[in-house]
């Protein structure tokens, strides 16, 4: 028929738009900040809490917003509002989820000397630090004193059991006859952890093996060892 050539007619171009200038309903919303096929349940929980993570390391908590979450985590901000009222809940949910109650470490055999342990011990707890946990607690640490809660979650889900995994292995050497009776305390067992998020803190690095043996032989077992 006269006047339908390509030219004047179009043809379809990805996106929707004719090369006549017209433009057709296309699949891509402009916008949208969800990009492929639509999330839900565990697997958009997971993004979200990898993209707190993130955004705390990055930005730490005074600066971390649902906007930033959303945006990284490639989902709308009112999905967050609705489960997580506040920051404070969105990250202490994050931290709840990122580091269970019961830790790897757990799974470290006790087959050899209470050095050996510890060692194995402290190397994973600092392998958790190095990364992006690690760069969320420093942040969350940092605004402790304004947001009491953040320190508690980090003091129930990274510290406490990492105490009373250190508990098990100090409560073997004992039975072996490598530590004294008395080490089994509070005190001393939060010795080590407490150095190590220290050095990470000052330095936010990976803290090296050598170091972790250092701490080990300089400072934890002169400490533990039998009077």
């Amino acid at each position: 028929m006269p006047g339908t050539t390509a030219a004047s007619a179009g043809t379809v171009r990805a996106g929707g738009v004719r090369t006549g200038g017209v433009r057709t309903e296309g699949p891509v919303a402009c916008g949208d900040r969800r990009r492929g096929p639509r999330r839900r349940g565990e697997v958009l929980e997971r993004a979200i809490f990898d993209a707190v993570l993130a955004e705390l390391g990055e930005h730490g908590f005074a600066r971390l917003t649902y906007d930033g979450v959303a945006a990284r985590a490639g989902t709308g901000k009112s999905s967050l509002y609705r489960r997580w009222p506040t920051k404070a809940d969105l990250v202490v949910d994050t931290l709840r989820h990122a580091l269970p109650p019961t830790p790897a470490e757990a799974a470290t055999p006790r087959i050899r000397n209470v050095r050996a342990d510890l060692r194995a011990v402290l190397r994973r707890m600092a392998g958790t630090l190095d990364g992006p946990i690690g760069a969320a607690i420093a942040s969350l640490i940092a605004s402790s004193r304004e947001h009491p809660e953040l320190l508690a979650a980090v003091r129930q889900r990274v510290i406490e059991p990492r105490r009373a995994l250190l508990l098990e292995v100090l409560a073997a050497g004992v039975e072996r006859g490598e530590v004294r009776p008395d080490a089994l305390n509070a005190d001393v067992v939060a010795v080590g952890p407490t150095l190590l998020l220290h050095r990470y803190l000052e330095t936010r690095t990976r803290i090296p093996d050598d170091a972790i043996d250092a701490l080990v032989d300089n400072v934890l077992l002169p400490l533990l060892a039998p009077r």
